[in-house]
């Protein structure tokens, strides 16, 4: 088998180090702007996602973000899953390209027929990639605590809890 050329080793290599080179970003501001994009971060499948970041003055360089979301599924006409809720985030670690939030959720879960109200207090990352700067891929830990009916329970959230939200 021939050995690769130079040529296709630096294409890769070349890629690599487009995305790790250090930029003159500054930390992301959200103030005042709207988000729209899709996460599975409070009902576990997938939901619309619509984000709102407050505006807390010039000289406050941390952000706030309310966030809305609702999602489900139906199959042969019969309910599935639904979800709607929203959150509150408070970023604690604003940074070159990412946004550390800590905060709290709510809302409805119904899946495979029971319901429950669903209480989260998680921690959340927003990571915006160099040269994508209107563009947000967000994960999520923490827990959910789940009230309703008999399957009231508590239950870790993973950061596989992925999402990505597109910032006008």
């Amino acid at each position: 088998m021939p050995l690769p050329s130079r040529r296709m080793l630096s294409l890769p290599v070349a890629a690599v180090a487009l995305l790790i080179a250090p930029s003159t970003a500054v930390a992301k501001d959200l103030k005042g702007k709207f988000g729209v994009g899709f996460n599975n971060q409070l009902g576990g499948g997938p939901a619309l996602a619509v984000r709102y970041g407050i505006p807390t003055g010039d000289e406050n360089p941390f952000n706030l973000v309310v966030e809305g979301h609702t999602g489900f599924s139906s199959y042969d006409g019969t309910a599935g899953a639904f979800s709607a809720g929203g959150r509150l985030l408070f970023s604690t670690v604003v940074e070159d390209n990412m946004n550390f939030y800590v905060g709290a959720g709510a809302g409805y879960v119904m899946q495979d027929g029971v319901e429950v109200v669903r209480l989260q207090p998680l921690a959340s990352i927003d990571l915006f990639l160099f040269g994508l700067d209107n563009l947000g891929l967000t994960t999520a830990f923490g827990f959910d605590v789940d009230v309703g009916g008999d399957t009231t329970g508590i239950a870790t959230t993973t950061a596989a809890l992925a999402g990505v939200t597109y910032w006008f």
